[in-house]
């Protein structure tokens, strides 16, 4: 099991992002915090091992590293 931490410019990309998690979940993926502010989510994912952080872009997900 493992983290995946989402970062987004926009929070509407986001909250349809994780809308349309919650509504496709087959239980692998699930929301576990979501802070509006920072426009930032937490999810948790059953089947990965590693955890990874990505940026949400107009174009999809991308690698984002968190230590930048």
């Amino acid at each position: 099991m493992a983290t995946i931490h989402l970062v987004s410019d926009s929070l509407e990309r986001l909250q349809g992002f994780l809308a349309g998690i919650e509504w496709t979940n087959d239980s692998a993926l699930s929301v576990v915090s979501v802070d509006p502010e920072r426009r930032t989510a937490v999810l948790c994912d059953r089947d990965a091992e590693e955890d990874h952080h990505w940026r949400l872009g107009p174009f999809g997900l991308e690698a984002f590293d968190s230590a930048a």
